[in-house]
């Protein structure tokens, strides 16, 4: 899982999709009390059903997603980043 992967805000904000020669993964994200939450797990496919990560993918996609969305600044250029945490979705 090396090659070229693409990250992005999809929703309002709402999920966070992340594309690579594998599949698309997607999974649900809020930022709330100054923090990324990001709500495991999240889906493949076009199909959005449920998928429990790999030992694999977790090692590649979610270090990828923590340092996209720790990166991204609240109002656009300026202003604060959040930390990221992924928690299990309590639905």
């Amino acid at each position: 899982m090396t090659e070229g992967y693409r990250i992005r805000l999809v929703a309002r904000n709402e999920g966070v999709e992340y594309s690579d020669a594998h599949g698309v993964y997607r999974f649900n994200v809020a930022l709330a009390d100054k923090t990324w939450k990001v709500y495991l797990p999240g889906s493949k496919g076009n199909d959005f059903r449920s998928h429990a990560l790999t030992e694999k993918e977790k090692d590649t996609i979610l270090p990828r997603i923590r340092q996209y969305l720790e990166s991204k600044r609240y109002f656009g250029l300026i202003g604060p980043r959040y930390p990221a945490v992924f928690e299990q979705d309590p639905l």
